[in-house]
């Protein structure tokens, strides 16, 4: 019933524009050439083709991280959000005309206002759940 449905993706190419970025960077006199010229060499390096385990890896924590802030914003807007990870994964990139192998589906965000309001909800304690050293 939501008023959107936001289908997060991410690249699995993505390293393919880190030149262009990071060219982009310098031009704006927002990083030295050095600095580039260091950086791009050591992030394709760490993002390998071969290593789909790492590239799917990070590319699930930033998609993560970015759906957060979204929904962040929109709740900092009056709209209500809500992940939604059960969907067909398989299938929904070629729905909206993706290369499979290409976009990984990271989750889908219902996004609007809420018709209803929610219940509270509980969670474990933190001393159950997590250890501090």
């Amino acid at each position: 019933t939501s008023s959107a449905v936001i289908a997060v993706f991410g690249d699995m190419n993505a390293v393919d524009s880190i030149e262009t970025i990071y060219d982009m960077a310098v031009e704006k006199g927002l990083m030295p050439q050095e600095v580039r010229d260091r950086q791009v060499p050591a992030i394709k390096s760490f993002y390998r083709p071969e290593d789909v385990e790492t590239l799917r890896d990070s590319i699930l924590i930033d998609s993560g991280l970015v759906s957060m802030q979204l929904m962040l914003v929109a709740r900092a807007h009056g709209y209500d959000t809500n992940p939604i990870g059960g969907y067909e994964k398989d299938q929904i990139a070629e729905a909206f005309g993706l290369e499979k192998e290409r976009y990984l589906p990271v989750m889908l965000l219902s996004i609007g206002k809420a018709v209803d309001a929610g219940y509270p909800s509980v969670r474990l304690p933190i001393a159950d759940i997590a250890e501090w050293k």
